[in-house]
């Protein structure tokens, strides 16, 4: 019999970097639940409620001020030797980045900045303003009063890097370098059903990272680049033992993979266990995380690796999140399905030997009066809501001392006429601006009221007693 609790113990192990706060009231909002049909159709629930916070309701927490911060959005409550980029350190159990000059950061990050480029988007953008250079100068001006400190993945780097030579003001970016999925594309020959992840095992791949990452070089200097991204959403929750082993082909790599995997591990393939499954998937993420660690270190060793954005089943597989461990600096998950950090999560998360940071997450509101049936986020009844969701999901993640950041997914709405969007954008409330760049402002005036105390928020929480 096979035994594997060493590793899939830590599921049920409390870590006391989890924290608690205590609240003075509640508030409800409903919320509709996002799902898939069994042809994959999407479908809402009823309205359902959802118990929620506000940062106003915490006990014993009445600050009035926003935070200090310097040009990078980092406070110094406290600080590291200045080492001119983006790094990692823990401060007694509380992990968190230190910017460039040393001090402490949490990540609070917006995907998308970027301009819209529908005939609809570009007619109200030129109604707007009168170049990308406003556009972004004005752009990092808003988003900086609402407490936000970076740009996330799919944003307008050119736009952004120019912004930062012409100012001293410092806007915060990541690169999103999606290798994997570059190198799908560039193998033309690939068939529809092969397996993506197979490709990990193609003896090209690791050359392929080198000469993607160094379409990048140009930032390797930059202190502005929090770190790299180096996928999205790989699809690390199939079933990829299975799926690796169809291709029944002696000469394939990942094939040849997949049943040395299972030799060496006393497996028949007539006995593949779920178990099993999640042990390969972290098999195959290990072979990932290290090729694509092994290429960034060597090429641009100043910057962080921020991990491929976890999803699904796969962002608690231990077995991914061990894989990850290895090789990753920071965890990045994209979390969708829960409300606020469940339980399951928190105690997994707060486990880690590094630190993790949430890529994705939103609500869409019925006010906006858009379709809303793309992406995965809830639905609310109104902006407010959408804003009291926002508060109660960045307190529940404060809680946990292994966070070190969240990304909003994101700037700007799908613009239901835009043709070439792809197909989980098409026409929904995603953003904190509208396709004619009006802000949501009771979002984001919620959003600035507990971002502009992030700081404070953490050193309250860390002086709680467990």
């Amino acid at each position: 019999m096979r035994i594997y609790l060493p590793i899939y113990c830590m599921l049920f192990f409390l870590n006391l970097n989890a924290q608690t706060l205590l609240y003075k009231d509640s508030i409800n909002v409903q919320a509709k639940v996002w799902s898939k049909d069994k042809e994959k159709k999407v479908t809402y629930s009823n309205w359902k409620t959802y118990t929620s916070h506000s940062i106003e309701m915490i006990k014993g927490f009445n600050s009035t001020e926003n935070d200090l911060r310097d040009n990078y959005g980092g406070n110094n409550f406290f600080a590291n030797n200045a080492s001119g980029y983006f790094k990692i350190s823990k401060n007694e159990d509380r992990f968190l980045f230190t910017d460039p000059l040393g001090n402490a950061y949490f990540n609070i990050g917006i995907n998308g900045i970027r301009t819209g480029k529908s005939e609809n988007n570009t007619k109200a953008f030129n109604e707007n303003f009168k170049s990308t250079d406003e556009w972004i100068e004005k752009t990092h001006l808003d988003i900086s009063s609402f407490g936000f400190n970076s740009a996330g993945s799919w944003s307008d780097i050119n736009s952004i890097t120019a912004f930062n030579k012409k100012t001293t003001s410092h806007f915060i970016y990541c690169t999103q370098l999606s290798l994997l999925s570059t190198f799908l594309q560039n193998r033309k020959t690939n068939a529809l059903d092969y397996p993506v992840l197979a490709n990990v095992f193609n003896p090209l791949f690791a050359a392929w990272c080198n000469e993607k990452i160094l379409e990048n070089k140009d930032t390797f200097k930059d202190p502005n680049l929090l770190g790299h991204f180096s996928d999205n959403e790989l699809p690390l929750q199939e079933k990829l033992l299975t799926t690796f082993l169809k291709i029944n082909d002696n000469d394939d790599p990942a094939f040849q993979a997949a049943n040395e995997w299972l030799k060496r591990n006393n497996i028949t393939k007539e006995n593949i266990t779920e178990i099993d499954e999640n042990r390969f998937s972290g098999f195959v993420a290990e072979n990932y995380f290290k090729i694509v660690n092994n290429a960034l270190k060597k090429l641009d060793p100043n910057h962080l690796y921020l991990g491929s954005r976890l999803h699904s089943s796969a962002k608690n597989n231990p077995e991914v999140l061990r894989a990850a461990e290895k090789y990753v600096d920071v965890i990045s998950i994209n979390y969708y399905g829960s409300w606020d950090l469940n339980k399951k999560s928190n105690e997994q998360w707060a486990s880690l030997s590094k630190p993790f940071m949430i890529t994705e997450f939103y609500t869409k509101s019925e006010d906006a009066n858009m379709e809303n049936l793309s992406g995965a986020g809830w639905i609310v009844k109104s902006q407010k809501d959408r804003g009291i969701h926002y508060q109660n999901f960045i307190l529940s993640f404060l809680q946990n001392k292994n966070c070190i950041g969240i990304h909003w997914f994101r700037y700007q709405d799908n613009d239901p006429t835009d043709k070439t969007a792809d197909i989980s954008n098409k026409d929904s409330n995603k953003g904190m601006i509208n396709t004619n760049y009006n802000w949501y402002k009771p979002l984001t005036d919620a959003m600035s009221s507990i971002n502009n105390k992030i700081y404070q928020l953490i050193k309250f929480i860390d002086t709680q007693k467990k």
